[in-house]
């Protein structure tokens, strides 16, 4: 059971993975640095969930919780998990890198989260977050995939710290919405993902136009 497990919660990460990847046309990511990406994701959810099991009985607001430690902690560290392996690589040389790796340690968090609630809720809630929550963590993470890019090409750390406080803001409150116990809170929770999701493909779309790489882009 616990195999079966393991494999059910990858099958959507790694459907998500490609599907993402494949977006990069012009100079598309090494595998192996995608790999490197998502299994640092997959670690994040270790300091993340510590640091919320600590402050949980702190911050007693669930509104603040939810938003400033839920969202930041683990928007924080999934940033941290591209920091740390493949930002100082040659590998991000394009606007659409910054989305594609934060999109790789979004989908090894949501991955490991899912094993989590299967474990505890049983198997079938993977139908549900296969989609929407796996999809929540890459919408977040790539409002700092981009400002990361900038940050790296610039030097000015004000981009990736807007992006990482707007994903905490909206994560956060997608948290808040997705709990209530009201259908219209899981409504506008969906919403957001929705609105999101078209947000970060028109953004991809942008990201290609600039790339370097693109023999049709104006010089």
């Amino acid at each position: 059971m616990i195999l079966f497990i393991i494999i059910v919660a990858l099958i959507p990460g790694i459907f998500w993975l490609i599907y993402f990847a494949s977006k990069d046309r012009y100079e598309p990511e090494p595998p192996l640095f995608l790999l490197y990406a998502f299994v640092a994701g997959m670690i994040s959810i270790l300091p993340a969930d510590v640091l919320e099991l600590l402050l949980k009985k702190i911050i007693l607001n669930r509104y603040l919780f939810y938003i400033v430690v839920v969202g930041l902690s683990e928007e924080f560290f999934k940033y941290l998990s591209v920091r740390l392996t493949v930002y100082n690589t040659r590998e991000i040389d394009e606007p659409i890198d910054g989305i594609v790796y934060s999109t790789a340690v979004a989908l090894g968090f949501a991955t490991v989260e899912n094993m989590i609630y299967m474990f505890s809720l049983g198997w079938k809630v993977i139908f549900i977050r296969s989609i929407l929550t796996t999809l929540g963590h890459v919408v977040f993470s790539a409002m700092w995939g981009y400002p990361l890019y900038k940050t790296k090409m610039t030097g000015k750390k004000r981009f990736i710290i807007t992006g990482i406080l707007l994903a905490a803001l909206f994560h956060g409150l997608y948290d808040i919405f997705i709990t209530s116990n009201y259908l219209i809170g899981i409504l506008i929770a969906i919403v957001i993902i929705v609105v999101l999701y078209f947000i970060m493909n028109r953004e991809i779309s942008e990201a290609e136009k600039e790339s370097p790489f693109n023999k049709n882009a104006s010089s």
